[in-house]
């Protein structure tokens, strides 16, 4: 949801509210002025019959017309109560239509000179309230509904416009490509706090950039200077464990040191890899065949691996094509492989299923079940083989995050599963 329409969302709400309230508070303000000027009217023409009554007694009767009537009924003086001034609404039906109007009514009472008590009820007709409701009702709808759209359409536009250069700086940035040349941004702007905005954007990037290819360079000259003095020293216990004079004893010191440094080959290069896979190092993708990639590793491990007489089974539900880096989906499908080979036991097996969208991975072991919260994590392993590094499973999570490849870890029927699912 972008911000004018969460803005425009969260503006309705209060708005229509607001409104409501308006609205019955103006309905509420009308009927009480009706009334009040209703209660005056019935004041006076109490003030009238009273006197013309007390004048003449020959008025003491009913009196019916249109718009006014009023009943005058003699009642006990204990009845009586002059302070009385008693309103009320009511209805009155009118013969000739047969239809009921409302009416509003004034009931009080008074004493003529020969001290006897009368009550008078006097009655008006007023406007239909239900009538005066409902139109009231579909007028204040209209008014403030077109009001509401009014108001939300002004702020849309206004935030469109206000909003603008805050939309031509995300854009820039979803376009933005690390290591690669990229168009300058252009974002003028009369708001200050937008220049502020694209100042402070464009001097974190530049910074990145210069991290990235200070990092990326760091990369590429640890690679050649340590690798180098490392074979250097791998081939000099080489040499050295060629000469005659050796004893067996340094023989094996001599193979000790081979393997320890072999060792700090293999994590040199891991480490090496993990920190370009962190840096975006690999943009070229391509589109791969992973069911013939995972065939060609399974017949490389097979020969390498041919003393622990595993049993591979291959079976391929569907035909898995990715779009990803050559060299990582290598690197993926071979790390996984491996691993199912390494910590395998002694005439094992290993189960590869294949679909349109999953790969799944499933090798026998000793070992039991793996703890799924820092399987994935550096130098955690999985058992105490020598060949084993640590770095291997981590590197399977990295490519995966820079694809939103889905990895899965279980274990069922004494086998560890490693379970891929591709976008």
């Amino acid at each position: 949801m972008r911000l004018r329409q969460y803005t425009l969302q969260n503006l309705s709400i209060p708005l229509l509210l607001i409104l409501s309230v308006w609205a019955y508070a103006f309905y509420a303000t009308i009927t009480h002025e009706i009334d009040e000027e209703t209660d005056e009217s019935l004041m006076n023409h109490k003030m009238l019959i009273i006197k013309a009554a007390l004048a003449d007694s020959s008025l003491l009767k009913d009196h019916v017309d249109i718009l006014t009537q009023y009943y005058i009924n003699e009642i006990p003086k204990a009845e009586a109560d002059l302070a009385l001034n008693e309103f009320f609404d009511s209805t009155r039906v009118i013969p000739l239509e047969m239809t009921s109007v409302p009416v509003r009514g004034l009931r009080t009472c008074f004493r003529t000179s020969d001290d006897k008590y009368y009550q008078l009820t006097i009655t008006t007709s007023i406007l239909e309230k239900e009538d005066m409701v409902n139109a009231t009702i579909i007028g204040l709808a209209i008014l403030y509904f077109s009001l509401v759209f009014c108001i939300l359409l002004v702020i849309h536009l206004v935030f469109r416009k206000s909003l603008h250069p805050l939309y031509v700086l995300f854009d820039w940035l979803k376009k933005y490509r690390l290591g690669k040349t990229n168009v300058p941004l252009r974002n003028e702007t009369k708001i200050e706090e937008f220049r502020i905005l694209n100042e402070a954007i464009e001097d974190v990037v530049d910074r990145s950039a210069r991290l990235y290819n200070t990092q990326k360079q760091f990369i590429e000259n640890a690679s050649h200077e340590l690798q180098t003095p490392l074979a250097i020293c791998m081939n000099k216990l080489e040499l050295m464990s060629e000469n005659p004079d050796c004893t067996e004893q340094q023989l094996t010191e001599f193979a000790d040191l081979h393997q320890a440094l072999t060792g700090i080959v293999k994590m040199n290069k891991s480490l090496l890899l993990l920190s370009r896979i962190g840096n975006r190092q690999f943009p070229e993708t391509s589109r791969i065949h992973l069911n013939a990639l995972v065939t060609a590793m399974l017949d490389d491990f097979g020969e390498m691996y041919e003393h622990k007489h595993i049993t591979v089974t291959f079976k391929a539900s569907g035909q898995l094509f990715v779009t990803m880096n050559d060299s990582l989906a290598s690197t993926l499908i071979t790390n996984l492989v491996k691993n199912a080979y390494i910590h395998n036991k002694q005439n094992g097996s290993i189960r590869i299923v294949t679909t349109t969208r999953t790969l799944t991975i499933a090798n026998s072991s000793d070992t039991p079940r793996l703890s799924p919260s820092t399987l994935f994590d550096r130098y955690e392993r999985q058992s105490k083989h020598k060949e084993s590094t640590g770095l291997g499973l981590a590197i399977v999570k990295s490519i995966a995050a820079l694809y939103e490849i889905k990895v899965e870890y279980n274990y069922e029927d004494q086998l560890h599963e490693f379970k891929l699912t591709f976008k």
